[in-house]
């Protein structure tokens, strides 16, 4: 079965012939389902939306709405990725291109820049299902979000320090390079005593203390900043058991409508990124150095990580010694 269950449905996110049929389609609908809008609903919430789309759900109607969103989001990918086969007849005779006497088959050119289109939709509509998803999270408790567990927990929230246009398709895909942040540049930061007490307090049912929400506000732009750095190096690379390759749209680049940013421009952005994500993290340290006590933050006050008031503005300064020094003539 599949979400998608009649061909008005397809037809309803793009003006396709009436000669198509459901089943010309299934296979890409199954394949978008696996590939697109199962890893970012979860296998139960999945599975209830599937029941609801075929009327065996227990409320079907608290499901149609979040339906609608979805089936526009897997019919534009679905025809994305069909539309190379759709046009070729595979069969024991070889591999044909089909033509007939009324119809003439699109330039590469034409299929390329409406595939093109087909994706940028279903992106943008996917996005809009997983903002009905936040928005309505009592109605759906079967929905987890993938970033419950980070200190920075929605694409609204990375978007106010990081611009990423709120995409929660971008932020699901930054999720595993925040959490290795954290665990590398914030944790340390915090010590780790402080880090583990402070998630604790965020995954618990009661709102955090003035405290360690002014903790939280200092430690966001720092891990938004220091993703950006580890994400710019690294989205654009696919590591494939073969090698490593950079990510390519199409031979046809003279038909996209945004290029690849060039090595100077990404260098440029990593470059104010990791200033700015360096100066946040010194920022951080500074307060916690100057507000940490027996009574007030006491897992920072009583960790290795403290310094003191007196010593924290010197944390990151250039110590000149017999063994570490620089002449100047």
């Amino acid at each position: 079965m599949s979400l998608i269950t009649n061909i008005s449905q397809l037809r309803a996110a793009s003006s396709i012939s009436i000669s198509n049929t459901l089943a010309n389609w299934q296979p890409y609908i199954s394949e978008a389902e696996e590939t697109f809008i199962l890893p970012v609903v979860g296998e139960d919430l999945y599975q209830e939306m599937e029941d609801a789309a075929n009327g065996s759900g227990s409320s079907v109607s608290t499901y149609e709405d979040l339906l609608t969103k979805t089936r526009k989001a897997l019919a534009l990918y679905a025809l994305c990725l069909g539309t190379d086969e759709m046009v070729l007849s595979v069969s024991a005779a070889g591999i044909q291109r089909v033509v007939s006497d009324t119809h003439k088959p699109a330039s590469e050119f034409e299929i390329l820049n409406l595939k093109e289109s087909w994706m940028q939709r279903a992106h943008r509509q996917i996005d809009l299902m997983l903002k009905y998803l936040d928005e309505h999270r009592e109605t759906f408790p079967s929905y987890v979000p993938v970033d419950h567990d980070l200190l920075i927990t929605n694409a609204a929230d990375f978007t106010k320090y990081v611009d990423i246009n709120a995409s929660r398709r971008v932020f699901l895909m930054f999720k595993p390079i925040m959490a290795s942040v954290e665990k590398k540049y914030i944790r340390p930061t915090l010590s780790s005593e402080y880090y583990d007490e402070l998630k604790a307090a965020i995954g618990g049912s009661s709102a955090l203390s003035d405290d360690d929400q002014a903790v939280v506000d200092l430690v966001k732009p720092a891990l938004a900043h220091l993703t950006m750095v580890r994400a710019l190096q690294e989205i654009t690379t696919d590591i494939l058991n073969w090698g490593a390759f950079v990510h390519s749209w199409s031979t046809f680049k003279s038909m996209r409508r945004m290029d690849d940013a060039n090595k100077e421009r990404v260098s440029a952005m990593l470059e104010a990124n990791q200033r700015d994500a360096d100066a946040e993290l010194k920022e951080l340290q500074e307060y916690l150095d100057n507000n940490a006590s027996a009574t007030k933050y006491a897992a920072y006050f009583n960790s290795s990580r403290y310094v003191g008031p007196s010593a924290a503005v010197k944390r990151n300064d250039f110590t000149n010694s017999a063994e570490k020094s620089f002449f100047c003539p």
